[in-house]
């Protein structure tokens, strides 16, 4: 299951990418199925937006299996699925559909730091004892329809690939052992950094510099729900910039699991459902490398990350456009 935000002639569409790579708007097909397959209560709001169905916790994905199947079973009948209002939820790549982040404005993103045992010995770091986070803002992402933008201001732009959670709980003060439960999914972060910012030779380090400039993380291109990922230890990960591979390895190499992670990070700060919490990068980082010029990111490069499970997300790099000339 493929859980998606989608645009298509400027409207916004929450749904899924169904194995046919066709877009279904899961709130207008709910309501179809609901008109078919009456249910007392039934609640179609749950679909209008990614926030909303993870806040449905499993039943919002139990719901989903049965309105696929419900498309399915009528498609094989040789009917176009198409609700009872005359209204359109099923959708085709070559209409136009452009895909978005899968993440709405105002959620709290949160990145781990120094969290990948091999990624920590590359920097010749020792093993942290607690999680150690930075944040990023909206002003960031990118959706998987989007290119990376490099602004001139950086001179060492590098990548990396995370696994990110997506939560799916309200929740403060998480209890690890239940930690799980406020998981709603799983989703691919690329997070870009400009070296030379983040790590200035005349100060201390600078994240907000380094990782915080407008268009230099992806997130994407779908959330898969945790109960179809199962266990996410060990997932495999493979970063390639134009085809050669930069990061190979799996989660297993995290220092700091899931239930650590969000147990310390809602000590004092309360978790919403559709909260990114990205659990770090692992070894190859090329920005620790300074002097390699050939390891820097430029544009028109193609990164591609894939985790196993999850799927691939691949996103173009371009140079920021210059500025128009006053008036």
């Amino acid at each position: 299951m493929k859980l998606v935000h989608f645009q298509l002639a400027e409207q916004f569409h929450f749904g899924m990418l169904s194995d046919a790579d066709e877009y279904i708007d899961l709130d207008t097909a709910c309501r179809d199925y609901y008109g078919v397959n009456p249910v007392k209560g039934a609640d179609p709001s749950r679909f209008r937006d990614m926030r909303a169905f993870f806040a449905g916790g499993s039943d919002s994905v139990e719901l989903t299996r049965k309105i696929q199947t419900y498309i399915d079973r009528r498609r094989q009948a040789g009917w176009t699925p198409r609700a009872a209002t005359g209204a359109r939820y099923l959708f085709k790549p070559e209409e136009g559909v452009r895909l978005l982040a899968p993440v709405l404005p105002g959620a709290k993103i949160y990145l781990l730091a120094s969290n990948s045992k091999s990624h920590l010995a590359e920097q010749h770091r020792p093993t942290p004892t607690r999680p150690y986070f930075f944040t990023r803002f909206f002003n960031s992402l990118v959706g998987p329809s989007e290119p990376f933008v490099l602004n001139p201001t950086g001179s060492f732009p590098d990548i990396e690939i995370e696994l990110a959670i997506v939560l799916g709980q309200r929740g403060k003060r998480i209890d690890r052992d239940r930690a799980l439960d406020y998981v709603a999914g799983y989703t691919i972060a690329l997070d870009l950094a400009y070296r030379d910012l983040q790590y200035p030779s005349d100060g201390p380090v600078d994240w907000v510099l380094g990782k915080g400039f407008d268009s230099t993380m992806a997130v994407g291109p779908w959330v898969v729900p945790k109960e179809e990922v199962g266990d996410p230890y060990p997932l495999a990960m493979e970063l390639r910039v134009n085809g050669t591979v930069r990061q190979a390895g799996d989660t297993s190499d995290y220092v700091f699991r899931i239930p650590d992670v969000l147990a310390h990070l809602s000590q004092g700060i309360t978790l919403e459902p559709g909260d990114i919490v990205s659990l770090g990068t692992i070894g190859g980082v090329p920005g620790f490398e300074f002097g390699q010029e050939s390891r820097k990111l430029r544009a028109g490069d193609v990164i591609e990350a894939s985790i196993a499970r999850i799927g691939r997300l691949k996103i173009p790099v371009r140079s920021e456009a210059p500025p128009r000339p006053a008036g």
